[in-house]
């Protein structure tokens, strides 16, 4: 039997400058989910994902909000930051969160950001991962944040 070990890593956070500038988060597969759950996209050096719009606002205040954020905590069962509890219970969801877990083991530098595109509405905001730094010219460095795999 193997044991699974935590990985703690830390992000970099950023925000634009203009409330609801973002940069194009470009071509990507998306991982097929439910309708009313998480949309995951999986792109070249980004992995991105969409909440159900509930659920946005919360997310957003935890890990972009310029308080000292929470760690930010990848689990098996769910997505937590701070008083932040996404539960992962669509077994569709389980894929998406495999991959983007996949995708953060991987990386070297890692970012975190918001990003927009087209195809799924101009108020829609997808949390953004990333090996590559945003376009300076959009965001700003808001500070770390450690994010922990279990």
């Amino acid at each position: 039997m193997m044991i699974a070990m935590a990985l703690e890593r830390e992000l970099q956070r950023y925000a634009a400058y203009f409330r609801g500038w973002c940069q194009a988060f470009g071509e990507h597969q998306g991982i097929p989910g439910e309708e009313m759950a998480i949309s995951w996209l999986l792109g070249e050096d980004q992995f991105g994902f969409i909440l159900p719009q509930e659920l946005t606002r919360a997310l957003y205040r935890g890990v972009l909000g310029k308080d000292e954020p929470p760690v930010l905590t990848i689990s098996r069962d769910g997505v937590r930051a701070g008083e932040f509890y996404y539960p992962v219970t669509a077994t569709t969801d389980r894929p998406g969160l495999e991959a983007m877990k996949n995708f953060l083991e991987s990386a070297t530098d890692l970012h975190v950001f918001l990003s927009s595109h087209f195809m799924y509405g101009s108020g829609t905001r997808i949390i953004t991962l990333s090996h590559k730094r945003p376009l300076s010219i959009i965001y700003k460095e808001i500070g770390p944040m450690r994010l922990r795999l279990l």
